[in-house]
């Protein structure tokens, strides 16, 4: 009988490509031991299943997912022998038939899967077989809805998908279909229709099809179950070439998702990355945080969360494994809190609120006086106003101060400081030679507007523009910021000169290399106690 909250395990901890340096250092100042890692996962043991799953989902900043082993690796060439592995595991054991769940995958190199989606499906299918044929009842899969689009009496789309899919599907049948149409045609027959919702509809000029008009109505129309999370358990299933392994996924929505995003902005920066930098720059939550080009602040909401200690697990109201089989069953000699009769032990959900109300205690204040001074800045108001919106659903609002102004007009509190910039890249937002008088700038202001003592980091996907930077270099971390191959780069302000700094050869072949030097060790962990510090008062003029 397999019992997820009590059988000794090991567990399987995922993040984005670059960060796993960062997720060690995390687990490891957490007391877990490492037993292995590839370029995504970092594999840990379990000292005790239920409170380490529970621990880790809480205070993970950098992780993606926490999975855990249910059917070993084993030989996996084509879906029927997929369908086969999975109908043959006992589900039935840490599925409860009433709760919903869910499948992602991670497939790559599997000559007979040519779709990614199919791995996904026959999974299902095979899970729902085995759930019927063992407790007589199929469960639900996910908040699956029905997506129709027509055009012109044509159908386009018209099955069930999973609600956070259904804008995506929305969107590729409607750019297939304006790619094929006639030239000269100008107004077209629409409707638009997400689980009964209409969203768009009637006999509308082509210009007036406004896909980013269609995202907000979708937004508002389903923000309240789009925010609630995860819709029930979640399965996660590794195939690569000839093998292929299953977890149960613990955390169901990505841990990134802090729940904080609430307004966004032009290529948000992903929370988990986000900190992650702020890691890499080796800040120690003592000296000032400053943010040019903030967006919609996440990577200084971040680092105010550091700060605070604010356990990011603490924001989010659901995780997969609270529809887990056993939630609510006592474990015998577990203990949750004072009130908890500890004769008869706890059930994970009470060891799951004592954790959270433990980790709420230990967070620092708004206004304790150790807190540095966090500042953002935005040339856009929009992109300061969805920041301010954001640190204040992450209850951070009054930690950090964001202005609407030039990078150039930076107000740099009294340091020296952190200075962490994420300017555009040329790749999603504008062509690399525009960006180039703008990269020329920031080394400009990094030379002559910045006090020596300050350290500088810039992250970026173009060689060419970073080159354009003009200073030497102290690191060259390697990142992946979504698809685009990443550096951070960091700065010495006002370093002297030496007869051993690298030329520009040399800082394009270090940044091939992808590690320059190593990353500086984080300061900044969940459950480590916050550093004195003095703290200053800081407004718009801060020296």
């Amino acid at each position: 009988m397999r019992n997820l909250w009590t059988d000794p395990t090991t567990l399987a901890v995922t993040c984005g490509r670059g960060i796993v340096p960062y997720l060690k250092q995390e687990l490891e100042a957490l007391g877990y031991e490492i037993l292995g890692a590839n370029d995504t996962m970092v594999g840990i043991r379990a000292k005790s299943a239920c409170r380490d799953i529970l621990r880790l989902n809480l205070c993970l900043r950098t992780a993606q997912r926490v999975l855990w082993p249910f059917v070993q690796e084993t030989r996996c060439r084509n879906l029927d022998d997929l369908y086969r592995l999975a109908v043959n595991a006992p589900w039935e054991q840490v599925l409860d038939v009433g709760e919903s769940f869910f499948v992602n995958n991670a497939t790559r190199d599997v000559e007979a899967v040519v779709d990614t989606r199919m791995p996904t499906l026959k999974l299902k299918d095979a899970i729902v077989d085995r759930m019927r044929d063992r407790c007589g009842r199929r469960p639900n899969i996910g908040d699956n809805v029905l997506v129709r689009v027509l055009a012109d009496g044509r159908e386009l789309y018209n099955r069930r998908a999973p609600l956070r899919s259904a804008l995506r599907v929305v969107r590729a049948a409607l750019e297939d279909w304006l790619d094929g149409l006639p030239e000269g045609k100008e107004r077209a027959e629409l409707l638009v229709e997400v689980d009964g919702y209409d969203l768009m509809s009637g006999d509308l000029p082509l210009r007036k099809i406004d896909l980013m008009t269609l995202r907000k109505r979708f937004e508002r129309t389903f923000a309240g179950r789009l925010a609630g999370g995860t819709p029930g358990a979640a399965v996660f299933l590794w195939w690569e070439g000839t093998h292929a392994k299953i977890y149960l996924d613990t955390s169901g929505d990505s841990l990134s998702r802090r729940g904080y995003r609430k307004e966004g902005w032009l290529a948000p920066m992903q929370e988990a990355l986000a900190a992650a930098c702020v890691m890499a720059t080796g800040w120690d939550r003592r000296a000032p945080f400053v943010v040019p080009f903030s967006g919609s602040g996440t990577p200084a909401i971040e680092a105010a969360m550091i700060a605070r200690n604010i356990a990011p697990g603490t924001l989010r109201a659901d995780f997969a494994f609270m529809h887990l089989k056993g939630w609510g069953n006592i474990i015998p000699g577990e203990k949750a809190g004072e009130s908890v009769r500890k004769r008869f032990g706890a059930t994970p959900k009470e060891i799951w609120r004592d954790m959270v109300a433990k980790a709420k205690a230990a967070e620092l204040p708004f206004d304790a006086p150790v807190l540095p001074p966090i500042v953002g800045v935005d040339w856009e108001e929009k992109a300061v106003d969805a920041a301010e919106a954001n640190a204040n659903a992450a209850g951070v609002g009054a930690n950090v101060k964001f202005f609407a102004d030039d990078y150039t007009d930076t107000p740099l509190p009294k340091g020296p400081g952190v200075l962490f910039m994420n300017p555009p890249y040329g790749e999603r937002l504008e062509d690399v030679p525009t960006l180039e008088p703008l990269y020329e700038g920031i080394g400009q202001w990094l030379r002559h507007g910045v006090p020596a003592g300050w350290k500088a980091w810039v992250i970026t996907s173009s060689k060419e523009l970073s080159l354009k930077i003009g200073l030497r270099t102290s690191a060259i971390l390697p990142f992946k910021n979504g698809p685009l191959d990443c550096r951070l780069i960091g700065y010495d302000i006002g370093a002297p000169a030496t007869a051993g700094d690298a030329s520009d050869d040399e800082r394009l072949a270090a940044w091939d290399d992808g590690d320059a030097a190593p990353a500086p060790a984080p300061e900044a962990l969940p459950e480590a106690t916050p550093p004195e510090q003095s703290g200053e008062a800081m407004g718009r003029d801060a020296e």
